[in-house]
């Protein structure tokens, strides 16, 4: 267990501990990027996930989840070697894009590796409180990243991208040091279509898992598609360099606190959380409509709501799940999550470059509201039948 969570937590905090995260959004505008090709280039992270998610959630479940959650990290490490030789879009595009295949190896198989782990040693009801501490570990690296890129702002962008591969190697590092977790399928009667058939139908079939899914999958599409925005929100608002770099510790700050006491809500009725994911919409529309440095602390709270919910619907979600078709079944949930994300972030860059970035940041929270709304409309019609 203790072994467990160390590794889980440090492979989490390297992960998100790269310093040039709270300024690559920026980077591409400085370089002369459209809000368009920025919405492309973005975009192409969450099209790299949406192709691979579900694959690379099957292996995860036939090979060494360790082993792959460690090359994943050494591949990003070349994406970042390609936005040094090639610093334009094309060059961009193609490190997101790496970026990307290391996300979708780490979404299914991390989740699914440390709950087996925990169903081994019969712990698993603790899943919800080891999630959330390795989620605010997660937003710790951010933050971390974030205060020491506030501080060296002065370094130029080659010096933060050297950095981050330097903190990439020791994330693969973290990764081989977590604990094998059981192997859910075995050599001999695996088939890779009929263990994603499988997957696929079982996301289906089980009780409340679809509807679980698509929540997760919605409100997630809509905080990743604006995750890397914020970058620039916060430098249209008038925010200088290092306040960009303290602007993105506050995300991180918020969200690590809200996913480390996350746990204290799981009594919560789903009625609950899709009304606070209104709530959070409502503070995404407000900021962009405001549009003043003040407005920063708008997303902030929102943060801190999606962070509350989004841990305690996965925990529902991961309970909900065979071990055999674990990581399949999440990756399932990370695809059509990426589906939406693409769509989103695209969409944004669209608004911004046909009206402005104020447009889309507000367009952005009423798509989070409507899928609060959405879903409490459901569970009262539910209710009322």
């Amino acid at each position: 267990m203790r072994r467990l969570l160390l590794g889980a937590c440090a492979l989490r905090f390297l992960d998100s501990f790269v310093l040039i995260l709270p300024f690559y959004t920026v980077m591409f505008a400085e370089t002369g990027l459209s809000p368009v090709e920025i919405g492309v280039i973005l975009a192409s992270w969450s099209a790299v996930c949406l192709l691979l998610e579900v694959p690379c959630g099957v292996l995860a479940d036939r090979f060494s989840r360790r082993g792959l959650m460690a090359i994943a990290q050494l591949i990003r490490c070349v994406g970042f070697g390609v936005w040094l030789l090639f610093p334009g879009f094309w060059g961009f595009l193609i490190g997101l894009m790496l970026w990307g295949f290391k996300s979708a190896t780490l979404s299914g198989a991390f989740e699914a590796a440390v709950f087996d782990e925990l169903k081994a040693e019969k712990r698993e009801d603790e899943y919800v409180l080891i999630f959330g501490r390795t989620q605010a570990a997660r937003f710790a690296g951010v933050l971390a990243a974030s205060l020491a890129g506030a501080a060296l702002s002065f370094l130029s962008s080659p010096q933060m991208i050297w950095a981050s591969i330097g903190t990439g190697i020791a994330a693969a590092g973290a990764a081989l040091l977590m604990p094998p977790a059981p192997r859910a399928a075995h050599t001999g009667d695996w088939n890779y279509f009929g263990h994603l058939r499988r997957g696929a139908a079982e996301a289906m079939r089980l009780p409340g898992v679809l509807r679980l899914l698509t929540f997760i999958a919605g409100t997630q599409a809509v905080v990743w598609a604006l995750a890397d925005y914020w970058q620039l929100f916060a430098q249209q608002v008038g925010l200088p360099k290092p306040g960009i770099a303290l602007f993105t510790a506050a995300l991180a700050a918020a969200g690590t606190i809200a996913a480390a006491v996350a746990h204290r809500l799981r009594s919560l009725p789903p009625q609950t959380l899709y009304l606070m994911i209104v709530v959070a919409g409502a503070c995404v529309a407000a900021a962009g409509a405001v549009f003043a440095p003040w407005a920063v602390v708008l997303p902030i709270v929102y943060v801190a709501l999606f962070w509350l919910v989004d841990v305690n619907a996965d925990a529902r979600f991961q309970h909900a799940l065979n071990p055999e078709t674990r990581a399949t079944v999440a990756s399932v949930k990370g695809f059509v999550m990426q589906c939406g994300t693409v769509v989103l972030m695209l969409g944004f860059g669209f608004v911004a470059q046909a009206a402005s970035y104020q447009a889309a940041f507000v367009a952005s929270g009423i798509a989070a509201m409507a899928v609060g709304v959405g879903y409490l409309a459901t569970e009262r019609r539910q209710s009322a039948g």
